[in-house]
């Protein structure tokens, strides 16, 4: 069931968890899941998973695994999932995205061309980007 997790500090954070496992030995493991044709998991569901472990771990105070889970499922009927290990970020990596973000909404940081031409399509910078879209 979806759960909402919320932090005030380092940052603010509010963060909607899809599932988490406890294991025997009460470690929580996050699991995201995902309908998408490409099974593999993206840097941004790795984001995702570290917002939600560090929420959790800052509301909580209970133990959150370093690593979670990306379920890939295609969007058909009968597709299974596919289950994808992925090492999270620390928390001090998230609250340097953050901040960076921050900085870049007030204008304070020029944001960088991105690897993907695809993350043009949807970025809010487009229009200011000197970016070549194919």
């Amino acid at each position: 069931m979806e759960r909402l997790f919320q932090i005030s500090t380092p940052v603010g954070l509010v963060a909607k968890l899809d599932r988490a496992y406890r294991m025997p030995s009460g470690l929580l493991v996050l699991v995201e899941l995902k309908t998408r044709w490409i099974n593999q998991p993206f840097l941004s569901d790795v984001i995702q998973l570290s917002a939600q472990r560090m929420a959790v771990m800052g509301q909580t105070g209970q133990v959150v695994a370093s690593y979670g889970y990306v379920m890939v499922k295609a969007p058909t009927g009968r597709a299974f999932p596919i289950a994808h290990r992925v090492q999270l970020m620390t928390d001090e990596e998230i609250v340097a995205l953050i901040k960076k973000r921050e900085d870049i909404l007030a204008g304070r940081l020029m944001p960088r061309r991105l690897h993907s031409r695809n993350a043009c399509l949807t970025c809010v910078f487009r229009a200011q980007c000197d970016h070549p879209r194919a």
